[in-house]
């Protein structure tokens, strides 16, 4: 009976474990998700050559870089390094 609890527990900590790794890549690829969006927009904002397309690219370049910023404040402290 012990050893069987003792098993169960194992398998509940490794897949904690598992839970807790997959959440640290997730923190950081929603970063560079937002940085990945913002580089596209500043290609397009350089490539633009209507005022009115350049405008709504800076608009965009401004939100994601927003977002990177909001998801790095709340994953401040929770260690995103994936190691």
């Amino acid at each position: 009976v012990y050893r069987i609890n003792w098993l169960k527990a194992r398998a509940r900590r490794d897949r904690w474990k598992e839970e807790v790794l997959l959440v640290r890549h997730e923190m950081l690829w929603t970063s560079l998700w937002f940085k990945h969006h913002k580089n596209i927009w500043e290609k397009r904002a350089l490539q633009s050559t209507e005022p009115g397309k350049e405008a709504y690219a800076n608009k965009q370049i401004g939100l994601w870089s927003d977002f990177d910023k909001k998801a790095r404040l709340m994953f401040q402290g929770k260690q995103m390094d994936c190691n």
